[in-house]
């Protein structure tokens, strides 16, 4: 009888550890919800340079500091290289068509350090004479609009604006170029690709947009341009 009551003993004691180990599985693997879906996470990035903060949610811009950084390597540049930083197309949306590429620039231009200078000037390669189509005034800055900014190359074209931002606070003058850039669709054999259509360009040029609706000052103003 003794040795039936160790045997017991030993039965339960092992009961206990195995239902402990289970118990401390369970805790490190939890059953998930009835609800399977997955909620993919925020894509929420931002840069700033110590005065204006730019904010993109798109997995289909990328990030570059210089020119090396570019994962893409088209005929038009989305970004001319001289910039801080540049936010450029990466997406796939439109392979297979025409569409080259699409950035936005951002460089401080430290040779425009006042004011009028900073939103007066025409963008580089363009008449003297070429004024801002149109300007904005906050009590910390002032800003203005260079419409039809964009460049042209045999067999290849790039429609753009170019913004100019001066921040009275330390007098410092921030250019701010959209471009998008596409072969001609008609040097290419019929049927041998898809066009990228003016819808197409509205909406990359309005993603654009939004991004530089969300610019941001240390004071909380943003719709710079407006």
């Amino acid at each position: 009888m003794k040795n039936n009551g160790n045997t017991l003993l030993v039965i339960a004691a092992l009961l206990l550890a195995g239902i402990a180990a289970l118990l401390v599985w369970q805790h490190a693997h939890p059953k998930p919800d009835d609800d399977t879906s997955i909620v993919p996470a925020a894509y929420d990035q931002s840069i700033s340079d110590g005065t204006y903060t730019v904010a993109f949610s798109s997995k289909e811009f990328g990030l570059a500091v210089n020119e090396t950084q570019m994962l893409v390597h088209p005929y038009i540049l989305p970004c001319d290289p001289a910039f801080d930083y540049c936010l450029y197309y990466i997406g796939s949306a439109y392979d297979g068509t025409n569409f080259e590429s699409a950035g936005l620039r951002m460089e401080k231009r430290t040779d425009l350090s006042a004011e009028r200078l900073c939103l007066d000037t025409p963008p580089a390669g363009f008449d003297s004479s070429v004024a801002p189509s149109r300007s904005a005034s906050g009590v910390a800055y002032a800003a203005s609009t260079f419409d039809s900014a964009g460049t042209a190359a045999a067999g290849h074209s790039a429609d753009g604006s170019l913004y100019r931002l001066f921040y009275r606070p330390t007098n410092t003058c921030y250019e701010f170029e959209t471009r998008i850039g596409q072969s001609q669709y008609m040097n290419y054999p019929a049927g041998s690709i898809r066009e990228f259509t003016a819808s197409d360009q509205a909406a990359i040029k309005a993603e654009l947009g939004r991004i530089l609706a969300g610019i941001t000052l240390p004071g909380g103003e943003k719709e710079l341009w407006k």
